[in-house]
């Protein structure tokens, strides 16, 4: 069913127009608006097929309110009716690609027979949809695969796909060129091999990896964004949608290379290192390989760089974590000092103190009871 609104500030006139409607039989939901105001309103809140519109209404005429509504309802059809018979207004509605436009009174027969070409062009529209949607499901991908048989395990897809976002994730954050290239690519190979699982759905996972790119690079905007994804949805092939996630990719890929080059990269890296291995044993050679520098000379940037030595870095690291066991978990402190990195449980109890200037379970205590 179409939905079709007659806008115009006369009642009985919009009265006919339903009568005439409803005595052709056609099958519209229709909608009423006294005035250009109201109209613009309903055309706001609702999607109208057919818009029947006076041109002399209160508030907006009938030539302003479709050029406002064709800019986001382009393919919206539009009968003005007028009873003003000035050329003018007739050359108005032509540029506006209206091309249907009738006097008052109405006829019947005239206006039966431009419905009939107005419904007529809304079902070849919805017949050109629907065969779009059908070759987008059949020539989504380049080429057509016979699944194998163990395809019916295709439930898990779900499950795979989170997995391999979260690792182009952690890539991300861990700035990891290599890494995201290679989780980026299994991911897409992986619905090229797919090819009857619902563009829809690989669309949205190709929205979401999107996302993830374009907030890895600072020069991108919001609209960027939305731009994109408006591509992803546009692209009638699974292969442009490639080849764009492959251009933001080139970009991310080349901004983190660029960091990796300067030594402010190196300190970050270590600085993630430690975070994620602060239960371990950290010398200097083991951090000082692990981003192939010499160790003097990592140890002499990253106090220029962070303002603290190395060492200094790392107990802070680990006293945090020893706060955060103390104040969450009901641990020892014996297994605390061993959770963070201490095997010591008294030398871990005197640099506690010494830092904070209380002892563990002091702390603990003093926490409990504020």
């Amino acid at each position: 069913m179409y939905t079709l609104l007659i806008a115009d500030d006369e009642t009985d006139e919009r009265t006919l127009i339903r009568f005439l409607l409803k005595d052709f039989e056609y099958t519209f939901h229709i909608l009423e608006a006294p005035n250009g105001r109201d109209a613009l309103e309903l055309l706001t809140s609702n999607h109208v097929d057919v818009l029947l519109s006076d041109i002399q209404m209160p508030f907006i005429n009938g030539i302003d309110l479709v050029s406002t509504v064709k800019e986001k309802n382009p393919d919206i059809e539009v009968l003005f009716f007028s009873g003003y018979d000035d050329f003018s207004y007739v050359k108005a509605a032509l540029s506006l690609k209206a091309v249907n436009y009738i006097l008052k009174p109405v006829d019947p027969t005239e206006f039966h027979k431009i419905i009939m070409e107005i419904v007529s062009r809304l079902d070849s529209h919805k017949l050109e949809f629907s065969k779009s949607e059908q070759y987008i499901e059949e020539h989504f991908h380049d080429v057509v695969r016979e699944l194998p048989a163990e395809s019916s395990e295709q439930i898990s897809i779900d499950d795979t796909t989170n997995l391999m976002l979260r690792n182009i994730e952690a890539a991300i954050k861990m700035k990891q060129p290599e890494q995201l290239s290679m989780h980026v690519h299994t991911l897409l190979e992986q619905y090229a091999d797919i090819p009857n699982l619902s563009h829809i759905y690989i669309r949205y996972v190709c929205t979401t990896l999107l996302k993830m790119l374009i907030s890895a690079i600072p020069t991108q905007s919001d609209e960027c964004l939305q731009n994109a994804a408006k591509e992803i949805y546009s692209f009638r092939h699974f292969s442009d949608i490639v080849k764009l996630i492959e251009s933001y990719l080139s970009l991310v890929v080349k901004a983190f290379e660029q960091e990796q080059n300067a030594p402010n990269y190196a300190i970050y890296q270590v600085q993630q290192y430690i975070r994620m291995h602060y239960r371990e044993d950290l010398t200097l050679n083991t951090l000082a390989d692990l981003v192939y520098l010499n160790p003097n000379y990592l140890s002499n940037v990253f106090a220029q760089i962070t303002g603290c030595t190395l060492n200094k870095y790392i107990k802070q690291i680990r006293m945090e974590k020893a706060q955060e066991l103390l104040l969450n978990t009901n641990m020892k402190v014996t297994d605390i000092s061993q959770a963070v990195g201490y095997p010591n449980t008294s030398y871990f109890c005197k640099s506690f103190q010494k830092l904070f200037g209380t002892t563990p379970e002091r702390f603990r205590q003093g926490e409990s009871k504020s």
